[in-house]
């Protein structure tokens, strides 16, 4: 079975990319998804979390304040840091579990892993190829600030953390460009997985 990692910045469209892959029968394996798992009401995971940035990521009804608690790691290096190391760790154990039980199972040839910092966590180890959608700072900018109603200053703090869109690209196997329209990335996307059922089906 191969397993294809699907990454790009934030306001990339890789979500965009994600549902399409998921309408032509596709298995994604999506990170935050599991984080979400990972993370729920009572967790282990939920427990450390709360040691290390505080009740406040808490709501009245137990669960996670994801905003909360996105606003207090990405205030700095070490936050970010922490967090990515206490999540991804739970949310990797998850998922080669998944990927395991896909394998034996024997039903799918191909399957993605939908992970925002797929480069930065070191996750491509685990994957046969990359797919990274991209698209220019400015387009990617806009795109978020229009989406989640964030100040521009918070977006361009988050879009360092994460590494360059040039060492992405230099690494990556595929490149799907989302400067267009949706339809342009919905063509690209056609063409790159009837050239991956080829591969598959050989």
């Amino acid at each position: 079975m191969k397993i294809i990692g699907l990454t790009g910045g934030i306001g990339s469209g890789k979500s965009t990319v994600s549902e399409l892959l998921k309408e032509r029968g596709y298995t994604v394996v999506d990170a935050d998804e599991l984080s979400r798992e990972v993370c729920k009401k009572g967790s282990p995971l939920l427990r450390l979390l709360v040691r290390e940035f505080g009740i406040e990521i808490i709501r009245e009804d137990g669960t996670m304040d994801r905003k909360k608690l996105a606003d207090l790691a990405f205030d700095s290096q070490h936050g970010t840091r922490r967090l990515n190391e206490l999540v991804q760790t739970a949310i990797l154990v998850r998922a080669l579990e998944y990927f395991n039980h896909l394998r034996m199972s024997g039903e799918v040839d191909a399957c993605f892993f939908d992970v925002p910092m797929l480069y930065e966590a070191g996750w491509d180890k685990y994957t046969d190829e990359v797919w990274l959608v991209t698209a220019p700072q400015d387009i990617r900018l806009k795109r978020v600030v229009r989406r989640d109603h964030s100040r521009r200053q918070e977006v361009l703090a988050r879009m360092k953390l994460q590494m360059s869109e040039e060492e992405k690209i230099a690494r990556a196997d595929l490149i799907l460009d989302n400067s267009g329209s949706e339809s342009d990335l919905a063509e690209q996307v056609e063409k790159a997985v009837a050239s991956l059922d080829n591969v598959v089906q050989q």
